[in-house]
């Protein structure tokens, strides 16, 4: 197994936090774990969505809490196994793993980011 090549110690989410990248096409879905650093996530996605730039800006929703207009770009956004709820579909879904990684962070966002952090998490992600 690879070495950890994180700068920032990932955390685990509570089960309700929500993210949403805002760019050509818009990806929504359920964290899985986040840094200071970045953040990961799952979605839902059509089978031939096309890819497109990885810029995006990131809205983060838990319990009425939000951060909005965080800078990031795509780092992957890779498939995962097809749940077996999906396979009987007319319109095939693909779940997939997206990776962020947050860019520059005014000291303002990183403040927010840094409560978020504090009152959203239960733990540090494996």
């Amino acid at each position: 197994m690879g070495t950890e090549q994180r700068k920032s110690i990932r955390f685990l989410v509570q089960d309700n936090v929500i993210v949403a990248l805002r760019g050509k096409f818009t990806k929504v879905g359920r964290v899985k774990d986040i840094s200071m650093g970045g953040l990961a996530f799952e979605h839902i996605d059509e089978e031939n969505q096309n890819s497109e730039t990885s810029r995006r800006d990131i809205l983060l929703w838990v319990n009425g809490f939000s951060l909005s207009k965080l800078p990031g770009r795509i780092v992957y956004d890779v498939p995962l196994a097809t749940p077996n709820e999906y396979q009987g579909l007319f319109i095939h879904l693909i779940t997939r793993r997206c990776g962020v990684q947050f860019e520059k962070l005014s000291e303002d966002q990183a403040s927010q980011l840094d409560l978020f952090l504090k009152t959203s998490t239960r733990g540090r992600a494996p």
